[in-house]
C-alpha cells in the first residue's frame, strides 16, 4: 500500500482520479467530480494498492476558517479500511493548519444527495448534516436576446461586474465568470430595499439577455435555504443539475 499526499497530481494521477470517480459512479449515482482544475490548490492523498488507485480524499480551504473534504473509495475495494487511513491523514493536515493559523476551522464533508454509500458513511460517523448548495443551469436561445427590461438599466462596472440601476441609482450587483461560449453567474442580488417589487426577475433577465449575445449556458450556485433565490432562478428557466450536501464532523 502506497500513500501520496500532493497538491499537483501528475497526468498519470489524474488519469487514475478520473478512473476511480468513474468507476464509483458506475456503482451508483453521483455528480462530484476529481479535483483536476489547475487554478485552484487542493490537499490530495492517494491510496495506491500495488499499481491501483484504491481511495483517494481531497481538501479544499476556501479560506481560514472552513476545509472541504471529499473521498472516493473503489466500489469493489469497500470495507477494507481504506477510508479510514485516508481519514486519519486528512485530519492530521487540518490539526497541522489549525496550529499554524492558531484557531480552529469547520471541518466538512461533501456529498451527493443521491448517493446512498455516502449518506451510510456519514450516519455511521454521527456527522452533523450543515447545509445544502444546488448547482442550477439554464440554456440561452435568440428568445432571450428579445427581453426588454420594464425600468432598470444594466450598467458594466467592469472585470465581469454589473450594476441594476433605478433611474440612475444601482439598486443590485452581479458579477460572472467566462469560460468559452458559458457563463458562471455569481453574488446575484437586490439591495434590501427593493426587494419583493419584480427587479430581480427584471435584473436576472436582462442579464440573461446581455450575455445570451455571446454565450450558450449560464449556471450558477445558490444555498438549499435560499428559497427566494431558488425560486427566482427556477421561474426564469434554471434547472437544478448538482445537489451537494455539508455535513461538520
Amino acid at each position: 500500500m502506497n500513500m501520496i499526499h500532493t497538491t499537483k497530481p501528475t497526468k498519470e494521477q489524474k488519469k487514475d482520479m478520473e478512473s476511480l470517480v468513474a468507476s464509483c459512479r458506475e456503482k451508483e449515482p453521483m455528480s462530484l467530480t476529481a479535483p483536476l482544475e489547475e487554478d485552484l490548490e487542493y490537499d490530495i492523498f492517494l491510496l495506491y494498492e500495488k499499481d491501483h488507485l484504491s481511495a483517494m480524499a481531497f481538501l479544499f480551504f476556501p479560506d481560514d476558517t472552513r476545509c472541504e473534504c471529499c473521498a472516493f473509495v473503489e466500489p469493489a475495494e469497500r470495507r477494507k479500511g481504506y477510508f479510514a487511513k485516508l481519514l486519519s491523514k486528512v485530519l492530521d493536515l487540518v490539526e497541522a493548519y489549525e496550529k499554524k493559523l492558531g484557531q480552529s476551522v469547520d471541518f466538512c464533508f461533501l456529498a451527493d444527495e443521491r448517493t446512498p454509500s455516502a449518506q451510510a458513511v456519514l450516519e455511521a460517523m454521527e456527522a452533523e448534516y450543515w447545509y445544502s448548495e444546488h448547482t442550477m443551469a439554464r440554456s440561452l436561445t435568440p428568445k432571450d436576446q428579445a427581453y426588454v427590461m420594464d425600468s432598470l438599466t444594466i450598467e458594466p462596472e467592469g472585470d465581469n461586474l454589473y450594476s441594476a440601476c433605478l433611474k440612475g441609482r444601482v439598486i443590485g450587483t452581479c458579477a460572472v465568470i467566462p469560460s468559452g461560449r458559458q457563463f458562471y453567474l455569481y453574488s446575484f442580488q437586490i439591495h434590501e430595499d427593493y426587494q419583493g417589487q419584480g427587479f430581480g426577475t427584471q435584473f436576472l433577465l436582462g442579464m440573461l439577455s446581455l450575455l445570451s449575445r455571446t454565450g450558450h449556458r449560464v449556471t450558477l450556485q445558490v444555498s438549499g435555504q435560499n428559497y427566494i433565490a431558488r425560486n427566482l432562478y427556477k421561474k426564469t428557466g434554471f434547472q437544478t443539475t448538482e445537489s451537494l450536501s455539508y455535513y461538520l464532523y
